[in-house]
């Protein structure tokens, strides 16, 4: 078996090429639907969309093979929420809204800019077309989308965890 990964300091890790650098986090406003939860190690951390919207933004095209479409998705990489819930590098878990959930290796979003996607074409992503949250994988590296990761593009999705 292959020794663990150690990620070190942000810094260290793969360059992104992000659409958006981060913006300052806007307080909730009152009444503010919580879009996300990220299980981190020191509690739940609950994010708005604008809270979303004001991190670092990942932009790229892909066929949603499910809907035999092609969007020009724009999210939050799970590497950017996984380092903001303070889980960077361990494997994680991706829950759905409807009870499905997939598991997403370190290595893959570490290295990849795997997404959660809050947005396709410039607009809200709709529920007729999976959202308001989408896991949207690159078409590089081919492996993710193989067998392997087939069913990672999670739609409804709602929380994010490390596998314990």
């Amino acid at each position: 078996m292959a020794a663990a990964q150690t990620w070190g300091s942000p810094a260290s890790w793969k360059p992104f090429t992000y659409a958006r650098a981060a913006q300052p986090t806007p307080a909730r406003k009152p009444g503010e639907k919580t879009l996300l939860a990220l299980d981190g190690t020191t509690g739940t951390l609950k994010l708005t969309l604008r809270q979303l919207q004001a991190m670092p933004a990942m932009r790229y095209t892909i066929l949603h093979r499910q809907l035999k479409q092609t969007f020009t998705y724009q999210g939050v990489t799970l590497r950017d929420l996984a380092a903001r819930g303070g889980f960077a590098g361990k494997d994680l878990r991706v829950y759905a809204a409807n009870g499905y959930f997939t598991t997403i290796h370190a290595d893959d979003y570490m290295n990849e800019p795997i997404m959660l996607a809050y947005s396709a074409d410039g607009q809200p992503i709709t529920t007729l077309q999976k959202g308001p949250l989408t896991v949207v994988l690159p078409a590089q590296p081919a492996r993710l989308n193989g067998p392997e990761y087939g069913a990672a593009w999670v739609w409804y999705a709602e929380r994010i965890a490390p596998l314990k």
